[in-house]
């Protein structure tokens, strides 16, 4: 396990984060000596979970995913691989810490939305819709069709249930596809990719399909329960002071309860379908039990220092100082969050391996940091303007779905799953915090990890589109110099 080299990464993208906010602290919004020194502990906390996590995915979830993925499609048996797709997208969404995250919040602000409930439909709608993703993989079905018929539908659901709703919705696809179940998910596609034929172009898209899963599933609950109307409940305190000690036992068991049952279908696969040689699966548990405390730790980090100074950062600069200016820190903020988002490592790494260097992660993660700027940048627009949300879905989601018709299918499945993973644990719990003090409303404050999802559907595609016109150039440069060789 390269630690070091992880937690180089880690320190890269983590502290101009904390860097920015100290800033902040020490001119215009000071934090307080007790909140101040909660975020400094939070941030080395994050730094090292972080750093365990990635290297930990690195040698036990990825491995295990792939090899599920390639076992399933050997046996041919269709029916089995959707039991077993669906049990593991269930399965890691009940075990996702930022979905449990989102359900508390929302529940908070609005006491009608069950939480429970809210959670279980979640996993439901991706459970169900990995099946989907996997049958498309295997049929080897055009990703841009799906999406088409799929966003078309997910487009009805949310003129139905109006803005508030639909902004949860959103936020909810966008925290099911965290630092947990990214790694599976990823895995388990390029598996079953790796099996078909034109498997570089079906590598990624799973993430994407399923993430459309949970945003009909909350829309059809919330038409089912005409009491959950998603109400602008006005966020009337911040965060309460929670003891350290607290936070940390909530996580750890919140976390245990989760990763329980995954590492228990992960044994008993072993078992029946993956017999990896007993040094490999030694080392995969390790690597799980690596996952499991980095998680902990970076959510623990993330709960006690970054949700707070978040929430009181939001209010104070909204109420104090100019809109030009709250819109400008959050264009900083979501432009370098990204950095912090464990699933985005893991998404920008597989693509470099999936593409043999051909797409330098570096660059996709480039092209993400610009698309989530921008949408929070756009989010708070939103929300000081009092825009209705269902603007940004239609206009967003629709542009990207134009541009998977001029965009090259590796890149379209790219962009997709990178809408899943761009919002992960920074974004539920420091940006959604922010939202939320910049707000104090629910019905307003909700949606922006949705936008941030939605951000990089067009921004990787963008660099699809500027891929495929240099490859193009390259191609007659070569045919004129080859004309003249042959004259």
């Amino acid at each position: 396990m390269d630690f070091i080299a992880k937690l180089k990464e880690t320190l890269t993208s983590v502290l101009p984060i904390m860097v920015i906010v100290l800033i902040l602290n020490f001119t215009i919004t000071p934090l307080g000596t007790d909140r101040l020194l909660r975020f400094i502990l939070g941030g080395v906390m994050l730094i090292i979970g972080l750093s365990l996590f990635l290297a930990g995915t690195e040698i036990g979830m990825v491995p295990v995913g792939e090899k599920l993925g390639s076992t399933l499609t050997r046996k041919r048996n269709v029916w089995f691989m959707l039991a077993v797709g669906f049990i593991i997208g269930f399965a890691v969404t009940m075990a996702e810490p930022d979905v449990s995250v989102l359900a508390s919040q929302v529940h908070d602000l609005n006491p009608a939305i069950s939480e429970r409930t809210l959670v279980l439909m979640i996993a439901l709608g991706l459970g169900i819709f990995v099946d989907i993703g996997l049958l498309r993989t295997v049929m080897g079905f055009p990703l841009r069709w799906v999406l088409f018929i799929f966003y078309g539908l997910v487009f009805v659901f949310v003129a139905v249930i109006g803005q508030a709703m639909a902004s949860i919705s959103f936020d909810a696809s966008g925290a099911t596809t965290g630092p947990l179940a990214v790694p599976f998910i990823l895995a388990l596609g390029l598996g079953v990719s790796s099996s078909t034929k034109n498997n570089s172009d079906n590598s990624f898209g799973l993430t994407g399909v399923a993430s459309i899963g949970p945003i009909i599933a909350v829309a059809m609950m919330a038409m089912m329960a005409s009491k959950a109307t998603g109400g602008a409940s006005s966020v009337a305190a911040e965060a309460s002071a929670t003891t350290f000690a607290g936070v940390l036992l909530s996580t750890l068991g919140e976390t245990a309860i989760g990763f329980a049952p995954l590492l228990a279908i992960i044994v008993l696969m072993q078992f029946t379908m993956l017999h990896f040689p007993k040094i490999k699966f030694r080392n995969i548990m390790f690597g799980i039990v690596y996952s499991f405390v980095g998680i902990v730790v970076f959510l623990t980090g993330v709960s006690y220092g970054f949700s707070d100074v978040g929430f009181f950062l939001g209010k104070t600069m909204s109420q104090n100082f100019s809109p030009v200016l709250v819109v400008g820190i959050a264009l900083l903020f979501g432009g370098i969050v990204v950095f912090a988002e464990p699933a985005v490592w893991v998404l920008t790494k597989q693509v470099e391996s999936v593409t043999a260097g051909r797409i330098k992660r570096s660059m996709v993660m480039i092209f993400i940091c610009m698309g989530v700027a921008v949408a929070v940048a756009l989010a708070m627009v939103r929300i000081l303007l009092h825009i209705n949300y269902l603007w940004f879905v239609f206009i967003g989601v629709g542009l990207a779905l134009v541009m998977t018709l001029f965009t090259p299918s590796l890149f379209t499945g790219i962009a997709f799953d990178s809408g899943g993973v761009a919002s992960g644990p920074m974004s539920t719990s420091f940006l959604l915090s922010f939202a939320l003090g910049v707000s104090d409303s629910a019905d307003m404050g909700f949606g922006l990890v949705g936008l941030i999802a939605i951000s990089p559907l067009i921004a990787i595609q963008i660099l699809g589109i500027i891929f495929r016109l240099k490859e193009k150039k390259s191609k007659g440069k070569e045919g004129v110099t080859d004309a003249s060789a042959a004259k």
